[in-house]
């Protein structure tokens, strides 16, 4: 690339900043950048991620930043449908400046609407409507045929913004159970007891039960048994497309056949502010998404449980496998007072490995969980593809408590406010 192609992409690239953090571009200036735009399909691509990245990260920033009356207000002005003006209604503005108002950039002698830039050939409309299903709940169904029919046929923008989204994915809440087999033969204490790594918690793993928990590295050497079906490798989840979900490290093997309870409590500043009311993490109209991967020794049931406790104790969200599911598949159900609720089964037998990624909606009075077994990890699940759908009761998550009785691995926990957040590309883990 030549010195003069060099400056024309640098000066289009810091046009398009310039005018997404607030700034005016000129006529001339937008003529250009159109121009540059429209000459090669590597700048229109370079334009793409721009636009999106810009409204993704500031969108992440403000949830996670802002009050919830401001909150409330950006939501509700997403939701106003956004009208193209006919090219009569295109108009040019003189604007004067002042030399206190000048800044690094040259003064702007004309002001483009918002309106005519959505004009130019980068595809700003559906740019908007691709950065909103990145915002916070993740609602909205991904489709990408219909979200680029128009603009983007057969192309592979939407793949790459996706992967893009999941690259720049942050949980509040993390916890992989990556400690070296030095750390462990170094560590005091039996079980899980101690261990801190991850992100968002305020105090380490604390076992309680009769059972220590441990961290193993090799489940092939590490069996329980020739029926142990968890001696073909660590956990690990690739979709059918090829998608990978990778695990570094070690994981959480629970105890058995004596009740292990292993927990950990959640640092509520870490949460995002918008999550949380008075009484708690829990705010009711809000969003959580988590996810884990799981195997347990085999797939028994008739009692036999191991699972992942979120909540306080007196009531709290169970998912993995459960007594109260006596087919031992993987499954789910509220807990009030030690007694469980609701209980709902999946097709998915308990000694397979299992990615779970489940939505909990925060309503007034029961909460509404949405979870899917092994989905696809290029697209938002569609609500219609639910494998389990429960009502829980009032939730006020405090820490999370893993419970088994039954020997079972756990592996990559996450909590964010997105479905991305707890997807993240292999090259974040």
């Amino acid at each position: 690339m030549s010195e003069t192609n060099e400056l024309k992409e640098v000066t289009a690239l810091e046009n398009i900043d310039a005018y997404l953090d607030g700034e005016d571009l000129s006529l001339e200036e937008a003529q250009k950048l159109e121009q540059w735009i429209k000459s090669d399909s590597d700048n229109a691509d370079q334009a793409f991620r721009r636009v999106f990245l810009h409204s993704y990260l500031r969108q992440r920033f403000q949830v996670r930043s802002i009050g919830e009356a401001q909150i409330k207000e950006m939501q509700s002005q997403q939701k106003e449908p956004l009208v193209l003006p006919s090219e009569s209604e295109i108009e040019v503005k003189s604007r004067q400046t002042t030399p206190q108002k000048q800044t690094r950039r040259r003064k702007r002698d004309t002001l483009l609407t918002w309106r005519w830039f959505l004009m130019i050939g980068i595809g700003i409309v559906s740019t908007i409507n691709l950065a909103v299903l990145f915002i916070k709940d993740f609602q909205l169904p991904y489709d990408e045929d219909k979200a680029f029919e128009t603009l983007f046929q057969q192309s592979d923008y939407a793949k790459k913004t996706f992967l893009m989204a999941r690259i720049a994915a942050q949980p509040f809440l993390y916890e992989g159970f990556d400690y070296s087999e030095a750390l462990l033969d170094e560590k005091e204490s039996k079980g899980a007891t101690g261990l801190n790594g991850g992100q968002g918690w305020s105090g380490p793993w604390i076992d309680k039960g009769p059972k220590y928990a441990a961290i193993i590295h090799d489940p092939k050497r590490q069996t329980s048994g020739g029926n142990d079906m968890r001696l073909f490798g660590s956990l690990g989840f690739s979709d059918q497309y090829g998608n990978m979900l990778l695990t570094e490290g070690g994981q959480f093997r629970s105890g058995g056949p004596a009740e292990s309870v292993t927990v950990r409590h959640i640092d509520l500043q870490q949460v995002p502010y918008a999550l949380s009311d008075e009484k708690g993490f829990g705010a009711d109209g809000e969003t959580v998404w988590l996810s884990f991967m799981a195997q347990s020794y085999d797939n028994a049931g008739e009692g036999r449980y191991a699972y992942i406790d979120f909540g306080n104790e007196e009531s709290s969200l169970r998912i993995g496998k459960l007594a109260s599911a006596p087919r031992g598949n993987w499954a789910a159900a509220g807990q009030v007072n030690g007694t469980e609720y609701n209980t709902t089964s999946s097709d998915v037998l308990s000694g397979q490995v299992v990615l779970i990624v489940a939505r909990i909606l925060f309503r007034p009075g029961a909460e509404e969980v949405a979870m899917w077994l092994n989905p696809p990890l290029n697209q938002i699940p569609d609500l219609g593809d639910v494998d389990l759908r429960l009502m829980t009761p009032d939730l006020r998550i405090e820490r999370v408590k893993i419970v088994s009785q039954y020997s079972t691995d756990f592996d990559e926990l996450r909590v964010g406010v997105s479905f991305v957040d707890v997807i993240p590309s292999p090259d974040e883990n």
